[in-house]
C-alpha cells in the first residue's frame, strides 16, 4: 500500500481501460477528517443515550389513581 493511502481520508480510485493503457485515476484527500470523526463520536454518544431512554420507556410501569 502506498504511504498516502495509509493516511486518514485518502483513497485512490483507478480504472483501467485496457491492459496496454496506463491506469487513469484520481486521489481524494479529506481535509476535514477530524470534524467528521468528531461528528461520528457525537452521533454515537447520542445514539447510546437514546437507547437508554428507549429501554426505560419499554420497561415503564405506569401507575394510575382514581380521582
Amino acid at each position: 500500500m502506498k504511504d498516502e493511502e495509509k493516511m486518514l481520508g485518502v483513497r485512490k480510485y483507478d480504472k483501467a481501460f485496457s491492459a496496454d493503457q496506463e491506469e487513469p485515476g484520481i486521489t481524494l484527500v479529506l481535509e476535514n477528517g477530524e470534524d467528521l470523526k468528531t461528528a461520528i463520536k457525537k452521533a454515537q454518544q447520542l445514539s447510546a443515550e437514546l437507547q437508554n431512554v428507549l429501554e426505560h420507556i419499554k420497561h415503564f410501569d405506569p401507575k394510575f389513581r382514581l380521582k
